[in-house]
Order: structure tokens, then C-alpha cells, then sequence
């Protein structure tokens, strides 16, 4: 599938929860029937959709989204839909970055895409600013960000620091490093960790620290012609293959070998 990027940089005031603004432009694709795939990452997105038709259909469960501005949350599974939207500008938060700015436990929202709407009622009088500018998407992101920074006010009380750095430490590892070893750098207990987690970033830290991992394996695989499987089972501490192939297929929907043919055939 082709794509039309454009990134943006967040305010430095939002740079502590915010990767930054992406704009998608996929009418051009040259494959219209590909269906949209999505992985888990280690990030949330709110988007806001550019299409009139704001119209996300989801394989196999059958469901189906129509928000202009949809929040989604931590995956720890694959998804795809057959119908989507077109044209779209993301905010990328960080992991724990939505719960700093919407003060909302990350947990409610996890494998879960929510209307923004319903959660902030007072955010429709920004969905038609932003219809007004929509195909402008420098105008788009200005206003989706002064929204933003005026909830950073109203959530300044919120306390993220110990789980970012916890975030910090799992990614430095490449989702390797121990809980126990994690609760004691932090100092709390691996139970209170769990659930500073699943409040702040959806997951407990365990499953963050797998959604970790396996964006490393991937990387790992996507930059290797050759792959030595036993070799990378052994590289991520997997117990053995097949549990590793198990997982893989979780996150990505096929097995590493089916990815890493699809890898090679996309090139």
C-alpha cells in the first residue's frame, strides 16, 4: 500500500507525551482493495478522519466505526479492516501520554476504539473547526494541539513520572528486562506496578513489555535477509520455538516466516 506521510513535531510543552502529529494520505494507493492492517505498538493514537465517509469496518468481528475523531487504545493483538478511511491526521501519544492529558484510566480503553466525543462532549465545537481546515493539515494539527495544551493545564496534577520511567527502562531492554528488577528500580511492588500500568497505559507492565519485545523482534527481522530462527528465539528469551511462533502470530497474524516472505516480496 502506498502512503502520503507528513510529520509534525509536537509543542515542547507536549513533548514529554506526545511522539508528534502524522497525516495519512492513502487515495492514491495502487492496491484500493488492500485491507489496513494494525499492529500492536507502544503508542496510542487519537484520529482525527479527513473523509466525509469517517467509516472503519473490521475483519472478522464484523464491527463497525464512525467517528470523526476516534481515540485508540493499546493493542496487544493484530486487527484489520476491509473499509477505512482514506485520509486521516493522527496524535501519537506516548504510552502513558493519554492519561496524562485525558486524566482517563488507560484500562477502558484497551483493544478498544472509542469516539472522542463521548468523552469530552465540548470537543464537538472542535470537530467542526477542524472540518473547516481539514484539507489544510498544518491548520488541522494547530488546532487538534492548542486543544491539547489547554488539557495539559487542566491535568497538571497528574503524576506520570514513575511509570515513564518505568516505559523508559522496558524499552532500553528491548522488553527483556525482569518485573521484579523493574518494581525494585521504581520502588513499588510488582503488584502496585501492574496496576499503576493498566491505570496509566492500559496493560499491565508484563504485557508492555511483550508489545516491546516483539516491535524489536520485528525490526530485528525486517533489517535480516536471513533469519536464524532458533538463534532469535533464544536472542528474545522465548522458552522455545513454538511458543515464539504462538505469540508471533498473536501480534501479527501469521507466523515470522509467512512476515518475513512478506518482508522480501515488498521489496
Amino acid at each position: 500500500m502506498s502512503l502520503n506521510n507528513q510529520f509534525f513535531m509536537a509543542h515542547p510543552a507536549l513533548q514529554p507525551y506526545i511522539d508528534g502529529y502524522l497525516y495519512l494520505d492513502m487515495n492514491f494507493s495502487c492496491d484500493t482493495g488492500a485491507p489496513l492492517n494494525i499492529y500492536p505498538v507502544t503508542s496510542t493514537q487519537m484520529s482525527f478522519v479527513i473523509d466525509e465517509q469517517h467509516l472503519f469496518h473490521e475483519v472478522g468481528v464484523d464491527r463497525i466505526y464512525q467517528y470523526p475523531l476516534c481515540f485508540l487504545g493499546l493493542l496487544d493483538h493484530s486487527r484489520s479492516f476491509d473499509v477505512y478511511p482514506k485520509e486521516l491526521i493522527m496524535v501519537i501519544f506516548k504510552p502513558y501520554g493519554a492519561f496524562k492529558l485525558f486524566g482517563i484510566p488507560q484500562r477502558y480503553f484497551s483493544n478498544e476504539a472509542t469516539d472522542v466525543q463521548l468523552l469530552f462532549p465540548e470537543i464537538k465545537i472542535l470537530t467542526e473547526q477542524l472540518r473547516e481546515v481539514a484539507k489544510m493539515p498544518t491548520a488541522v494539527v494547530a488546532r487538534l494541539e492548542s486543544w491539547l495544551l489547554k488539557r495539559l493545564i487542566n491535568t497538571e496534577k497528574i503524576n506520570v513520572n514513575s511509570v515513564a520511567y518505568a516505559c523508559d527502562q522496558i524499552q532500553k531492554s528491548r522488553g527483556l528486562i525482569r518485573i521484579a528488577e523493574l518494581s525494585r528500580q521504581v520502588g513499588m511492588s510488582e503488584t502496585n506496578l501492574g496496576v499503576q500500568f493498566r491505570e496509566k497505559v492500559g496493560f499491565s507492565a508484563k504485557a508492555f513489555s511483550r508489545i516491546v519485545r516483539f516491535n524489536n523482534i520485528n525490526s530485528f527481522i525486517t533489517e535480516n535477509n536471513a533469519v536464524n530462527w532458533q538463534e532469535l528465539v533464544y536472542k528474545f528469551d522465548f522458552f522455545d520455538q513454538n511458543h515464539f511462533i504462538k505469540e508471533f502470530k498473536r501480534f501479527y497474524g501469521c507466523t515470522p516466516s509467512q512476515w518475513h516472505a512478506g518482508l522480501s516480496q515488498d521489496l
